[in-house]
């Protein structure tokens, strides 16, 4: 098994490497499960951690209701705001995908930058799947 740094380092590779870069993309983070910033850069270096564990917890939100009520399998949550869209994706079972952008940028760019970020990951980190 890989060390912590590199799993991390290879999270950033990926990172880079297959989500589109430029003004559009604010940020792109790897999160836990449990909140924790695992790769990537949040939007607000100052609050992180927040960050992290907010985004954890309306995936956790979102899977309960599904649970609870839809019996059904969440392929993403987009959150929408004035200026910015927040999307939360699964990469793993303790792992989520999660951008912020900007409101105009397309869904389906940021979608597909988010499932290539899964398959490579899958095929670098066999350990993840």
């Amino acid at each position: 098994m890989q060390d912590a740094k590199s799993v991390e380092n290879i999270l950033d590779e990926i990172i880079r490497g297959e989500f589109p870069q430029g003004k559009n993309v604010q940020s792109i983070t790897i999160v836990s499960k449990t909140g924790l910033m695992i790769a990537g850069k949040a939007a607000s270096s100052a609050r992180a951690e927040t960050f992290s564990a907010m985004a954890a917890i309306m995936f956790s939100a979102a899977e309960a209701t599904k649970n609870d009520i839809f019996k059904d399998k969440i392929e993403y949550l987009i959150a929408v705001f004035r200026n910015t869209k927040l999307f939360i994706s699964e990469l793993s079972s303790s792992l989520l995908i999660v951008a912020t952008v900007d409101r105009d940028i397309d869904d389906q760019v940021i979608l597909e930058s988010m499932n290539r970020i899964v398959t490579r990951t899958k095929e670098e980190l066999v350990w993840l799947r």
